[in-house]
């Protein structure tokens, strides 16, 4: 009996050692499993914070390319302080401007003087034309003293026809009936209208199928007359010796 006791205790004893040794070697794989799931771990966490360093970066990046891009609102405009004006008494009421009272006022009809030609002639305002026409008869162009002169027939109302030379100033292109244009000359003559006496250029054409030998264009007005279209012969007349009638 002893002898088997010893032999079971001798058993037990062989198996718990072998049952120890298994146990050791499962718990050390074990750990190395977990030593390289750590190390794995590690790893990836150092590679995420790389990657988060880098986004931070590039996230100020693009902020400060975005503050570079902003423009600065505009400023307020400056507070001009108010100006008040007092008017004194003698400029209360309007006035007109100081070369009205300088200009002729004409009608859309008017006696136009030609002092050079001894004649007085009707003249049809018209400001739809720019350079004034004259009633000329028998044109003729000639040359004098290496010039071009032109000569012409005026035929008054009253009095005899008389024949003019001049020089010619230049031609123009002038509308014909069929839609075409014709050169006609134009002379450069002195003319009153009523206290307004100037030089101007005039446009020598047959108007004998016509009321008025004379047109007057904007030209002939410009800066020294104001049209009234609805009334005539507002502006005084000059006789020959100069006189207003």
């Amino acid at each position: 009996m002893y002898r088997r006791f010893l032999l079971v205790l001798c058993v037990a004893a062989v198996l718990l050692a072998g049952c120890a040794s298994d146990y050791r070697v499962v718990q050390t794989e074990q750990f190395d499993m977990l030593n390289q799931c750590a190390v794995a771990a590690e790893q990836n966490h150092q590679q995420l914070l790389q990657q988060q360093q880098q986004l931070a970066g590039r996230v100020d990046e693009v902020l400060q390319q975005l503050a570079a891009q902003q423009t600065p609102p505009p400023s307020p405009p400056p507070q001009c302080p108010e100006v008040r004006y007092i008017a004194s008494p003698q400029n209360s009421a309007p006035r007109e401007p100081r070369d009205a009272a300088a200009k002729q006022l004409v009608g859309a009809v008017e006696q136009v003087r030609f002092e050079a030609f001894g004649v007085t002639l009707p003249a049809r305002i018209d400001t739809g034309i720019a350079t004034a026409v004259l009633d000329a008869r028998d044109i003729q162009a000639f040359e004098r003293n290496s010039e071009e002169w032109v000569r012409f027939t005026i035929a008054p109302e009253t009095g005899e026809p008389q024949q003019i030379e001049r020089k010619l100033t230049r031609m123009a292109s002038v509308p014909v009936a069929n839609g075409d244009a014709k050169k006609r000359p134009v002379i450069s003559a002195r003319f009153t209208l009523g206290r307004v006496s100037q030089q101007g250029e005039f446009i020598l054409m047959d108007r004998s199928a016509t009321d008025y030998p004379v047109l007057l264009g904007r030209l002939a007005l410009r800066d020294v007359m104001i049209v009234d279209v609805s009334r005539e012969n507002l502006a005084p007349v000059r006789d020959e010796q100069g006189d207003s009638q």
